[in-house]
């Protein structure tokens, strides 16, 4: 491993290794070293992926894709968190609420438009891991708030 340090300054425009769910030590490529604020004499290290914070910024148009978070009063206290490509996300939503298998149509209660909303989903799903209602379903225990916290928290590196 050839990690390079680069100053606190620097680093502001690069992912932090520990924002970023699906990676791991062996995926750093930048280092910063500060003042330890718990430990006096010491330095902190933070470890940095090669992928800037706003890898999308200069792309035309505010985003490709879309994350949405839905709810369903016959699923009460859970919220579905999904992605679409489609330009608008009611048109999903209604795709989602014809299913014979929900008992009443989903309502929309937030969407985050950005790039690669695949990607961004993916990271969400592992991140809010521990309220997820079922390993292969997008059903998630957890407050709205909360849902919509973590997904514009890394989601900012998507716009």
């Amino acid at each position: 491993m050839n990690l390079k340090r680069i100053t606190p300054e620097d680093a502001k425009q690069f992912v932090p290794l520990k924002n970023d769910m699906k990676s791991d030590l062996g995926d750093a490529t930048y280092f910063t070293l500060t003042p330890s604020k718990d430990k006096p004499d010491w330095e902190d290290v933070t470890y940095y992926l090669p992928r800037r914070k706003r890898m999308y910024e200069g792309r035309k148009g505010d985003g490709d894709s879309w994350v949405y978070i839905l709810s369903n009063e016959s699923q009460p206290g859970m919220y579905k968190i999904g992605y679409t490509s489609h330009e608008n996300v009611d048109k999903r939503v209604k795709q989602l609420s014809r299913s014979t298998s929900v008992a009443t149509p989903f309502k929309l209660e937030w969407a985050f438009r950005c790039f690669n909303a695949e990607r961004l989903e993916g990271e969400v799903h592992q991140a809010l891991s521990g309220y997820r209602i079922s390993k292969d379903r997008e059903f998630f225990a957890i407050s709205l708030n909360e849902a919509k916290e973590t997904v514009e928290d890394l989601g900012q590196k998507y716009i």
